[in-house]
C-alpha cells in the first residue's frame, strides 16, 4: 500500500493538474479561448461539449490542424467518427481548401485504422504547407504501423523540424525506436546531439520521462537503490537541458527515496536543494530537520 501511495505521489509531483481542471471553473475569470475550454472540457471526460466548444474555436479563431485533432479525438471516444467525417464535408464545402481540413481527413482515416486513405490526405496537406508538423508526425505514424521504420524516423523527423518544441514528435521518434528493437537509440541520439548543440529541449523532457518510468517501476518492485539511480539520471537530464521545473520534483523524489532508504542526511541534502530553487516549496521546507 505504501508503495502504490508514494507511486501515486510521485505521479502528481510530475503531473500536477492544472488549476484550470480543477472542478466547476469560472472560465470567464481567465478569459480563456473557447478551444482552451474545450481543452478543459476534453480532459475531464467531456467530450461532446468539448466538440461543440471546438466548432466554435473553428469559427471565432478559423481551422487548425491542433483544433481538428482535438475534435476527432473526442468524437473518436463517443464513438462518433461518422459524424465526424459527415462534419468536416460540411465544413470543406462552405470553407476553402487549406492545409488544416485535409490533416483533419488524415487524421479521421488515421483513426479509422484506414492508412493508405490517410497518407493520400497527410499528403495533400502537405502539399499545401511542408510546414503541417502534425501532418508529417502521422505520416511517420502510418509508416511505423507498417513497420517501414527508415521512412518513419524521416517522416517524425522532418515534423521535429518544423516545431523544435512539441513533445509528442520527440515521444514518437522514441517510441519507434522502442518498437524496431533499439532501445538504446533514443538516448545515444540524445548524448550525440547535445555535444554538437547543449539546446536539446525535446530529447531531454522525453528521455527524462522514459527515465522516470523506468524508476516508477523499479520502485514498485521494492528496488530502492535502482529507483534512486534513475531519479539521479532524471536529474541530470534535466540540469543538461536547464529544466528547472523538472529539477525540483526530482530532487524532491530523490529526497523522499533516500529517506526511506535511512539515509537522512543525503535526504536532507536533496530537501534543501528543493528550497534553493523554490522557496515557497511547503513539502521540502516541512521536511528540513535540525541534524545531530
Amino acid at each position: 500500500m505504501v508503495v502504490i501511495s508514494f507511486l501515486l505521489f510521485l505521479g502528481i509531483l510530475f503531473n500536477p493538474s492544472p488549476v484550470l481542471a480543477q472542478a466547476h471553473p469560472s472560465y470567464e475569470k481567465f478569459n480563456l479561448s473557447e478551444k482552451d475550454e474545450a481543452q478543459i472540457l476534453f480532459a475531464r471526460g467531456r467530450y461532446k461539449e468539448s466538440i461543440e466548444k471546438l466548432k466554435g474555436a473553428l469559427k471565432s479563431e478559423g481551422g487548425a490542424s491542433t483544433t481538428f485533432r482535438m475534435m476527432l479525438k473526442a468524437w473518436k471516444a463517443v464513438e462518433g467518427l461518422d459524424d465526424a467525417e459527415q462534419f468536416l464535408n460540411n465544413y470543406q464545402a462552405s470553407n476553402k481548401d487549406s492545409t488544416h481540413v485535409w490533416y483533419a481527413f488524415g487524421y479521421l482515416n488515421y483513426l479509422r485504422a484506414d492508412y493508405g486513405k490517410a497518407e493520400k490526405d497527410f499528403e495533400k496537406a502537405l502539399k499545401m504547407n511542408p510546414e503541417n508538423g502534425l501532418a508529417w508526425n502521422n505520416l511517420g505514424a502510418i509508416f511505423s504501423e507498417k513497420k517501414q521504420y527508415a521512412l518513419a524516423i524521416e517522416k517524425v523527423k522532418r515534423a521535429i523540424k518544423t516545431d523544435p518544441k512539441e513533445s509528442m514528435f520527440f515521444s514518437n521518434l522514441q517510441k519507434i525506436y522502442q518498437e524496431m528493437g533499439e532501445p538504446d537509440r533514443f538516448a545515444n541520439e540524445y548524448k550525440n546531439l547535445k555535444q554538437k548543440n547543449p539546446e536539446q529541449w525535446g530529447y531531454g523532457k522525453t528521455l527524462a520521462r522514459v527515465i522516470r518510468q523506468r524508476a516508477f517501476g523499479s520502485y514498485s518492485k521494492g528496488d530502492l537503490d535502482n529507483a534512486i539511480l534513475g531519479f539521479e539520471d532524471m536529474l541530470k537530464i534535466y540540469q543538461e537541458i536547464g529544466d528547472v521545473n523538472g529539477q525540483v520534483p526530482a530532487l524532491f523524489s530523490l529526497g523522499l527515496l533516500n529517506e526511506e532508504k535511512g539515509d537522512v542526511r543525503k535526504a536532507q541534502k536533496y530537501f534543501a536543494q528543493v528550497l534553493e530553487i523554490n522557496p515557497n516549496h511547503i513539502q521540502a521546507r516541512d521536511k528540513i530537520k535540525p541534524l545531530d
